[in-house]
C-alpha cells in the first residue's frame, strides 16, 4: 500500500506547497511513507501558498525543481490551475536572475579556492566535473563538489605548508617584533605573506609607526560649535571651567594662533589671514610667510610642514607648500586653483565639515585647536605629533582617487621599511587593519608605488562604515578582473623590448638568477625565426630594457644578475608572461620586417633609377637609328616607323618610375570607365586594331582599387586580343569590342551586391576546349613565345581588387570572350 500512495503523492500538484515533500520526491525517487508524511505535516505547520513554496525553494537553489513546477505549468495541467499565470511568468524571470546570482557566485568561490590553492603551493583550482552544470540544477550539489576539492586536495596541502613555516618559526629568537605577525598570517591561511617575513631580514621597531603618535582628545560639546562660541574660552585671563583646560591651556604656540584666528574673524583683509597662515606654519615648526592674495570673497595663501620623513607622500606635499584657501562657509575655492586644497572655514559650525568640493579638504577651527590641546601624560608633544594629526584630519577627506592617481596620488618608501609606510598609509585614510591584513596587503602588491594605491583604491571603495580592513575585503578584490586590471597597468605602458623582456624574465626564469646573454638567447622559445635573431636582438637591448624595468620595480638587480619578484606581484606578472612575451616579440618582428619593406623600396627605387638612366640611352640610340632610316623607307612604312618610336619611348625610364608609383599608391576610389578609355587608347595606337567601347551604365562606374592594377590588367587582356587578331588572315574581320555593364550579384550567382563587369571580346580565332579548361585552373600557355603570363597576371591583380575574371565560352565575335568582376562603390 506505501508504494502505491508514494505515487500518488508524486503525481500530486499540491505537493508544490510542501517544499520538502517535493524535494523528496523529485527526479523519480519515492523515499519513506514516513519521510513524506513528516514533509507534509512540517508543511502544515508552516503553510505557504504554492508561490511561496516555490519561492523558498528558488533561495535554496533547487533550480531543477522549479524546473520541474514550470514544465508542469506549460502543459496545462492541475499545478497551473493551482497557481496563478501571472506568478508563474514572475518565478520564470526569477529563477533566470537566480541561475545567474549563483554563477557569480559559482565563480567567486571557485577563483577564491583557486587563491587558496595558490598560497597553499598548488596549481589553481580547475572547476570540478559537472561543476558548472550543478550550478544550474542545484546549488548545494556545486558546494559540495567545491568542498570535495577543498578537503581532498588544497586542506592536506596547507596542512603541509603550515607545519613547515611553524618550524622556521620555532627557530627565530622569541623577541622578534614581527613573530605575532607571522603567527597571524599562518592562523589566516596567508602562507605566501608568512613566508615573506619569515625571509626578511629587517625587523620593524613598532615605536616609530602610527601608535606611537597619539590622537588629540575629542572635542569637548561645552566649549561650543562656532567660533563666536568657542574662542572667548581661549580668550579669557582666567578660566572658569577648570574641566577645559586641557583644551583652553594651548602654551605659547596655540596662544599666537588663538589670537591670529581671532583678528581674522574680527577683521578678514589680507594682513590677518598672512598672520593666521603663519600662526598655522609655526604649528607645523615652520617659519615661513607666503604673500597673501585676495580673490573671490576669500585669502589665498600657502603654508609648509605636511611632510615627514615617516610618512607616505602625499599629493599635499609640494616643495611650495600646500594652497590654503581661508573663507567663509558659503566661498567655496575658485575652480581654477590647484587641486588638492585645504580650505579653512571662518565662519559656520566648527564641527563636521559640509558642501566640500572634490579635492578639497576642510580645516576647521574646532580640529585646529584639538592640536593645542595638552597631551596626556608621558606622550609625546609637539610639532611632529601635530603635523601626523592635521594630516590624519585631512588625507581621508581627498577620496579614492587622491591616493590612487598615478600622478598624484600617495608614493611610499621615503625612508621607510614599506610595510612602515604603508601602516602609515592607513591610518592617515582612518582605516584600521590587523597585522595580518597589512602583511598580507604587502606581499600582495610588493608594496609598488603604481600598484598598491590601484589596489587600495578598489579596497577602500568596499570599505563598510566602520572604515575596518579585513581579510574577507582582500578576498573579494582577488579575482581574475582586478588581476588583469592591475597588470594592465604595469604591462600597458611599457616598450615593446621591455614587455618582451619582461615576459621572457617570468616565464623562464621565475625565482632563478639570468643574465642579460640568457634572455637573448630565449627567443628561440618563442618561434622567432633564425634570419631576424641579429636584427630581433639589436632592437630587444636587454639591458636597457632590464635597466628600465629595474627602475618601475618590476625585477630586482642583485649585481651582475637578476631576479623577478618573490611577491605576489611577481606571481601576478608570472601568470601571462608566455603570453606578454610572444605578442612582444611578434610585434618587433613586425618592425623589422617593415624595416626590411622600406629597405627594400628604397633599394627598388635606386634599380630603377640606374635602370630607367641606362635605357633611356638605349632609346635615345634606337630613335636615332629610325631616324637613318626614315629616308630610304618608302612612305607606305612611315605608319608601321612612327608606331616603333612610340614603342620605344616607353622604355623610357620615367615610364618605369611613374608604373612603380603606381603601383605604391594606397586603394583608393578610381572611375572604371576612364581607366578602361586610357588603356584601350593606348593599345589601339600601339596594335593598329579597332577597339570598341561600351557601356551600358547609366551612370559613372566607381570600384575601390589600386588604379594601375585595374589598368594593367585590362591592357593585359586586350594585347592578348590584339596578338590573337595578328595570326587571322588579312581578308578577315579585326575587331575587339570591350562592355561596361554593372551586376546585381557576383560570379556564378553569388550573393546580391553591386559589382561592375569589363567583358573583353575579340575576333580571333578564339580558344580551344582544352585551352580554356587550363586558364580556369591556372594553367599558363603562349601561342606567340610570351610565356602566357599576361592572363595569370590579370587574374593576380583582379584578385588584390577583391575580383575575379570569369573564362566564357566563345565569342560571338568569334573568338575569346573574359569578363572581369569588380565591387563597384
Amino acid at each position: 500500500m506505501t508504494e502505491p500512495l508514494l505515487s500518488v503523492l508524486a503525481e500530486w500538484p499540491g505537493r508544490w506547497r510542501h517544499p520538502g515533500l517535493a524535494d523528496a520526491l523529485s527526479g523519480g525517487r519515492s523515499g519513506t511513507l514516513d519521510q513524506a508524511a513528516a514533509h507534509v505535516l512540517a508543511g502544515l505547520a508552516d503553510p505557504l501558498t504554492t508561490t511561496e513554496s516555490v519561492e523558498r525553494l528558488l533561495r535554496q537553489g533547487h533550480f531543477e525543481l522549479v524546473d520541474e513546477f514550470l514544465a508542469e505549468c506549460a502543459a496545462d495541467g492541475p499545478t497551473l490551475q493551482d497557481t496563478d499565470p501571472v506568478d508563474a511568468a514572475w518565478i520564470r524571470d526569477v529563477l533566470a536572475a537566480a541561475r545567474l546570482d549563483a554563477l557569480a557566485k559559482a565563480e567567486r568561490d571557485l577563483a577564491l579556492l583557486g587563491e587558496r590553492a595558490i598560497r597553499a603551493g598548488l596549481d589553481p583550482a580547475s572547476p570540478p566535473d559537472g561543476f558548472f552544470d550543478a550550478v544550474n540544477l542545484r546549488t548545494s550539489r556545486a558546494s559540495e563538489l567545491l568542498d570535495g576539492e577543498r578537503e581532498t586536495r588544497i586542506l592536506p596541502a596547507e596542512r603541509s605548508v603550515r607545519e613547515r613555516l611553524e618550524r622556521r618559526l620555532a627557530e627565530l629568537p622569541e623577541d622578534r617584533v614581527d613573530r605575532k605577525a607571522v603567527e597571524d598570517c599562518l592562523s589566516a591561511g596567508e602562507f605566501p605573506a608568512a613566508r615573506l617575513l619569515l625571509e626578511s631580514t629587517h625587523s620593524e621597531q613598532e615605536n616609530g609607526g602610527p601608535a606611537a603618535v597619539p590622537r588629540p582628545p575629542l572635542w569637548d560639546p561645552a566649549l561650543g560649535s562656532r567660533l563666536d562660541e568657542i574662542l572667548p574660552h581661549y580668550l579669557e585671563g582666567a578660566f572658569a571651567d577648570h574641566r577645559l583646560r586641557r583644551f583652553t591651556d594651548v602654551g605659547e604656540t596655540g596662544r599666537e594662533a588663538v589670537l591670529a584666528l581671532n583678528d581674522l574673524v574680527a577683521r578678514p583683509e589680507p594682513a590677518t589671514a598672512g598672520a593666521f597662515a603663519r600662526a598655522l606654519g609655526h604649528l607645523l615648526g615652520e617659519d615661513v610667510r607666503f604673500p597673501v592674495v585676495e580673490e573671490a570673497g576669500g585669502f589665498r595663501t600657502a603654508f609648509v610642514g605636511l611632510n615627514d620623513a615617516r610618512l607616505p607622500r602625499t599629493s599635499l606635499h609640494r616643495d611650495t607648500g600646500a594652497v590654503l584657501w581661508i573663507a567663509d562657509e558659503h566661498t567655496p575655492p575658485p575652480d581654477d586653483l590647484l587641486r588638492p586644497l585645504v580650505w579653512f572655514r571662518t565662519t559656520g559650525t566648527q564641527r563636521e565639515p559640509t558642501g566640500r568640493p572634490d579635492g578639497v579638504a576642510v580645516l576647521t577651527a574646532t580640529d585646529l585647536l584639538r592640536l593645542f590641546a595638552q597631551p596626556a601624560p608621558g606622550t609625546p608633544a609637539g610639532p611632529a605629533t601635530r603635523r601626523v594629526n592635521l594630516l590624519r584630519v585631512l588625507v581621508p577627506q581627498l577620496g579614492i582617487e587622491g591616493i590612487s592617481d598615478p600622478d598624484t596620488g600617495v608614493a611610499l618608501g621615503r625612508g621607510v621599511p614599506p610595510r612602515e609606510g604603508l601602516a602609515w598609509l592607513l591610518d592617515l585614510l582612518a582605516v584600521s587593519a590587523e597585522a595580518v591584513v597589512m602583511d598580507t596587503l604587502h606581499y600582495e602588491t610588493g608594496a609598488h608605488p603604481v600598484i598598491l594605491p590601484r589596489f587600495l583604491g578598489d579596497l577602500l571603495s568596499r570599505l563598510p562604515s566602520s572604515r575596518t580592513l579585513t581579510l574577507g575585503a582582500l578576498a573579494a578584490v582577488r579575482n581574475p578582473r582586478t588581476r588583469d586590471d592591475l597588470r594592465a597597468v604595469l604591462t600597458g605602458p611599457l616598450r615593446l623590448n621591455e614587455g618582451a623582456v619582461l615576459g621572457m624574465a617570468y616565464a623562464l626564469h621565475q625565482h632563478v638568477p639570468f643574465r642579460a646573454a640568457d634572455l637573448a638567447a630565449d627567443m628561440t622559445f618563442f618561434d622567432v625565426p633564425v634570419e631576424f635573431d641579429t636584427e630581433t636582438v639589436r632592437l630587444l637591448d636587454v639591458e636597457a630594457a632590464l635597466s628600465q624595468l629595474t627602475s618601475h620595480g618590476l625585477l630586482t638587480a642583485q649585481g651582475d644578475t637578476w631576479v623577478t619578484l618573490r611577491s605576489g606581484l611577481g606571481r601576478l606578472l608570472a601568470e601571462e608572461a608566455e603570453k606578454l612575451a610572444g605578442s612582444s616579440l611578434r610585434a618587433l618582428l613586425e618592425r623589422v620586417e617593415q624595416a626590411d619593406a622600406h629597405a627594400r623600396v628604397a633599394l627598388t627605387d635606386q634599380a630603377i633609377t640606374a635602370i630607367g638612366h641606362r635605357n633611356d640611352n638605349r632609346v635615345a640610340s634606337i630613335l636615332d637609328d629610325l631616324s637613318r632610316l626614315e629616308g630610304s623607307l618608302p612612305p607606305e612604312a612611315r605608319g608601321v616607323l612612327d608606331r616603333l618610336r612610340d614603342r620605344a619611348s616607353q622604355f623610357r625610364g620615367e615610364h618605369y618610375q611613374d608604373a612603380v608609383a603606381g603601383f605604391l599608391r594606397p586603394a583608393e576610389r578610381a572611375d572604371l570607365v576612364q581607366a578602361v578609355q586610357e588603356v584601350t587608347t593606348a593599345v589601339q595606337h600601339e596594335y593598329g586594331v579597332q577597339i570598341d567601347v561600351w557601356t551600358s551604365a547609366p551612370e559613372p562606374l566607381h570600384v575601390h582599387a589600386v588604379k594601375v592594377y585595374v589598368k594593367i590588367a585590362v591592357e593585359n587582356l586586350l594585347m592578348n586580343a590584339a596578338q590573337a587578331l595578328g595570326t587571322v588572315d588579312d581578308d578577315e574581320e579585326r575587331r575587339i569590342v570591350v562592355r561596361l555593364r554593372t551586376a546585381d550579384r557576383g560570379p556564378e550567382g553569388g550573393e546580391p551586391a553591386p559589382w561592375c563587369n569589363v567583358e573583353v571580346e575579340d575576333s580571333g580565332p578564339g580558344l580551344t576546349e582544352e585551352e580554356r579548361a587550363a586558364l580556369r585552373v591556372g594553367r599558363t600557355f603562349s601561342r606567340n613565345g610570351s610565356g602566357g603570363s599576361g592572363l595569370a597576371l590579370a587574374r593576380k591583380l583582379v584578385q588584390e581588387c577583391r575580383g575575379t575574371i570569369e573564362i566564357l565560352e566563345r565569342s560571338p565575335l568569334g573568338g575569346a570572350h573574359l569578363k572581369v568582376w569588380l565591387p563597384r562603390v
